[in-house]
């Protein structure tokens, strides 16, 4: 069994992350303002580093809607349904989601591949780094809902239940 803060790390990881690059933003655009304000003119890479750590904070706050089951949802049918249909339900879902992320994993890849050689316009780094965040959080993506999965088939769809009562 992993040691506690190891497995908090590992439950809570797109949590941490986000955690991380929300005051990365947070601290940028206050140094953006103080610029502004005392220097008259911001510095020049803050836009496009808090725009960049933006969109990585969106993908890994998706990975763990993901992981907490709190993506938008209409369950209105499926938390009427007994628990063998709705684990069938839930199931062919998860299955349409994993094939959304494997080509986002697959395009996301590519994407990074074909960018490396272009390089942003203030901090003329390679936006193939840019890209990374794609495969990195399809990747994590994945891993979250084959566990859906799991514990779903392991609870027979009465884990669904749980999931579907608490929002309506």
């Amino acid at each position: 069994m992993a040691h506690p803060k190891v497995r908090y790390l590992l439950d809570n990881f797109e949590d941490e992350v986000a955690s991380l690059l929300m005051m990365a933003i947070t601290v940028i655009l206050i140094l953006q303002i103080c610029t502004r304000y005392f220097l008259g003119d911001p510095l020049s890479w803050t836009e496009e580093v808090s725009r960049h750590l933006f969109v990585w904070l969106v993908f890994f706050g998706t990975s763990g809607a993901i992981r907490d089951r709190s993506h938008i949802a209409v369950d209105l049918v499926n938390a009427h349904l007994p628990p063998r249909t709705r684990l069938v339900v839930m199931l062919g879902s998860n299955i349409l989601v994993l094939f959304f992320l494997v080509n986002l994993l697959y395009w996301g890849a590519r994407a990074v591949g074909r960018m490396w050689s272009l390089q942003t316009a203030t901090l003329e780094i390679p936006f193939g780094l840019v890209y990374t965040v794609f495969p990195i959080t399809a990747t994590l993506m994945i891993i979250r809902t084959l566990a859906q999965m799991r514990q779903d088939v392991r609870a027979g769809g009465n884990i669904a239940r749980s999931v579907t009562a608490g929002l309506g």
